[in-house]
């Protein structure tokens, strides 16, 4: 068997484990390794944050802009009537936030979008800078616009969680 045969059959079989090893909900995306979970009871941003912790993951960071559609095409697939809790079903949670300090996106990380990942804002959303509370400070995804929204963050929202299968098995 030639080399290259054995990596597709090697990659194919990784694939595949990796999906059967799933937390139940969570859907693969198998160029990242990444596995998400739309969640349907929304939630401020503080508590999906911490709720997506309890799962052993995290809200949902675009890190390119393949990752960002793959995300998105989630959020189009979603089940609207089954969201719970909120007024506007289209806005869903990631983990972007300017919290610590106004003028940085940083993901949950700790680290400054514009240097590490996807940082594309639809219109105006997230160019503005302020340091009042009853500003958005926290980003979001909906499923028509090509980049990533500012949001409420004490708003109640449907959200997205994130398992880093590769950063989580090192």
């Amino acid at each position: 068997m030639s080399s290259f045969r054995i990596q597709v059959a090697f990659l194919l079989l990784f694939g595949t484990l990796l999906e059967a090893g799933l937390p139940k909900g969570f859907i693969l995306n198998k160029a990242t390794k990444n596995a998400y979970k739309l969640m349907y009871q929304s939630a401020t941003w503080p508590v999906a944050r911490d709720t997506c912790n309890e799962l052993g993951a995290h809200l949902a960071v675009p890190r390119s802009q393949d990752e960002f559609f793959f995300i998105q095409k989630l959020v189009r697939g979603m089940h609207y009537p089954s969201i719970n809790g909120t007024d506007n079903k289209l806005v869903v949670w990631l983990g972007i936030n300017n919290l610590e300090d106004y003028k940085i996106w940083r993901n949950i990380y700790g680290e400054d979008i514009k240097k590490t990942g996807f940082s594309t804002w639809t219109g105006d959303n997230g160019k503005g800078f302020s340091n009042a509370p009853e500003e958005p400070h926290c980003g979001a995804i909906d499923a028509a616009n090509p980049g990533l929204r500012d949001y409420w963050c004490h708003r109640r929202q449907p959200y997205i969680c994130q398992i880093d299968l590769i950063r989580n098995n090192q």
